[in-house]
């Protein structure tokens, strides 16, 4: 069959000049038809504009020729084949980066919300448990919280305990709200009182969410690359608890429906079911190696420090002075090697070294005024002990490296804020912790290691370590030590800012805003008074 003839280009040589027709079509696809820049527009189908930039590697023309000439016709056909060819016949991966998905998973357990978010390059959003109520029952009168596969008999003290707590919960989450707006004066400025309202309500949820159980569920959205969603998939299928298999399968199932031709290989034998299987044979070989050597640390015995440094480098921030002349050498002086600027700084005087620090900081106005690239050469390897509701705020810092954590259990203990004691709701917040702990010992007699991460609660603490860089800490200091941050998290980032600027006081100093201060009470007042005068300005309120 001959080839339908092509409105949108006609070819003069070997040259391709794109018709009045082919313009008029760009012009509803992309956002200029002129200009060396350009974005595709959400009218046109991302499948051809992934494929179009696909081709970019075997063909040398401007993407609206090859977009016009390839695609513009024959449409997804021709792109799904394309993409057949060169994902999954030549195995290019780096074409399964140019187009992405958005997914929602509906009731996550707050175990498996940090599974899905486990992964540097997706983009994350899900309900927060520092500003909703999690107490709101179902049609069938069910609290919000998963309920994984046990035998008849646990189900039922599964059901009856969880129960148990979530009523503690919504009975000190609502008493605590009440008595913080009759502590704090209710402001007679409608601005001033929808900030009041949202920030008792706020701050009563940060002081009761701790003993919200894992299983508490939540709604993720996630956005990401195909490539990414892929390795998202593998990685739940991989993991031992049937939420994580089954919500990987669904994530397949779906995002087949969008990006099918990106997914082929994600169940074949020889490339996706091949990588799940290694990393279950791998971790559970581990497991079975690990009763050989390893001893429980009795953790029950010993006090360990919240924030512990593990690691850093360089030892002497100065050091890194070579790489910052580096960075800007193209705007300085003739280019030189980084080598080159080492060798050169052994002879160079400290305050030589200290004027090109502080030049390369420079004069920050604010937090997001961030400097260069080459504070990435120095690290902190940090263990942090802490709860599971601040380790989950933390852990979506996506610039941070070798974040790991083990299973969820309940001997690492609790503490109880200081406004539930004031408040007179200890005893209450301390009986959820007596419920949880006993449910979670008659898991373990089971042999439902696993499954009893699901009866903890986002009080109990646990052990975590990761790697952030210098100027990832610039981020992670100046926005976790923020006034409206959580106190859990606030405390926790302060004293790791302080351990930080005794290793390195130069760099803890230029970390300017850092907030190391402010009743959180005030504090989280005035950052919801700001954002009601935002909306006010607006006119989104009135």
């Amino acid at each position: 069959m001959a080839k339908a003839e092509n409105p949108y280009i006609r070819r003069d040589g070997d040259q391709i000049v794109i018709t009045e027709d082919g313009k008029i079509f760009l012009d509803s696809v992309i956002t200029n038809t002129e200009s060396n820049v350009y974005a595709f527009k959400s009218e046109a189908n991302p499948l051809l504009a992934a494929a179009a930039m696909a081709r970019l590697s075997r063909r040398g023309s401007d993407l609206r020729e090859i977009y016009l000439d390839e695609f513009a016709i024959s449409g997804t056909e021709s792109a799904d084949a394309l993409i057949d060819r060169v994902v999954v016949g030549y195995g290019d991966d780096s074409v399964s980066q140019l187009i992405n998905v958005a997914l929602v998973v509906e009731g996550a357990s707050n175990l498996l919300t940090k599974k899905l978010e486990r992964g540097r390059l997706r983009n994350y959003l899900e309900q927060s448990t520092r500003y909703i109520f999690f107490d709101k029952r179902d049609a069938n009168g069910n609290y919000p919280y998963y309920v994984p596969n046990l035998p008849e008999s646990l189900l039922l003290e599964y059901r009856k305990d969880i129960d148990a707590i979530f009523n503690l919960y919504s009975h000190m989450v609502r008493n605590l709200t009440d008595y913080l707006r009759k502590k704090i004066k209710e402001p007679e400025n409608k601005i001033e009182r929808s900030a009041w309202l949202a920030a008792t309500k706020a701050q009563a949820c940060d002081a009761v969410r701790p003993v919200l159980p894992v299983a508490t569920k939540s709604t993720v959205g996630i956005v990401g690359s195909a490539q990414s969603i892929e390795e998202m998939i593998l990685f739940l299928l991989s993991e031992p608890l049937n939420e994580c298999q089954d919500t990987g399968k669904k994530v397949l199932l779906e995002s087949r429906k969008v990006v099918g031709s990106f997914l082929k290989r994600a169940d074949m034998p020889d490339r996706g079911l091949a990588k799940v299987l290694y990393r279950t044979e791998t971790m559970g070989a581990l497991k079975e190696i690990a009763g050989l050597y390893i001893i429980g640390d009795g953790f029950s015995d010993v006090s360990y420090p919240a924030v512990t440094l593990l690691k850093y480098g360089p030892e002497d921030e100065l050091s890194l002075a070579p790489r910052m002349f580096f960075e800007g050498i193209g705007r300085t002086v003739a280019p030189i090697t980084l080598r080159e600027l080492e060798r050169q700084s052994n002879i160079w005087p400290r305050d030589f070294k200290e004027q090109i620090f502080h030049t390369y900081i420079g004069n920050r106005l604010n937090r997001r005024h961030k400097p260069g690239r080459a504070l990435e050469a120095a690290t902190y390897e940090w263990e942090i002990i802490g709860d599971y509701g601040t380790f989950r705020d933390l852990q979506r810092h996506r610039l941070v490296s070798a974040f790991e954590w083990p299973n969820l259990t309940t001997m690492y203990g609790y503490e109880v804020p200081e406004l539930i004691v004031e408040a007179g709701l200890e005893s209450q917040f301390r009986k959820c912790f007596e419920i949880s702990e006993s449910l979670f010992n008659k898991f373990l007699a089971l042999g439902l290691a696993e499954e009893a991460q699901y009866v903890t609660l986002l009080g109990h603490k646990l052990p975590y370590t990761f790697i952030e860089n210098a100027r990832e800490a610039f981020h992670i200091h100046e926005l976790r030590t923020g006034p409206q941050g959580h106190p859990g998290y606030r405390k926790i980032v302060q004293e790791m800012h302080n351990v930080l600027c005794k290793v390195h006081p130069r760099l803890g100093s230029a970390m300017k805003f850092v907030n190391m201060g402010e009743d959180p009470e005030l504090a989280r007042l005035a950052a919801e008074r700001v954002n009601q005068s935002k909306l006010a300005a607006l006119g989104l309120i009135g």
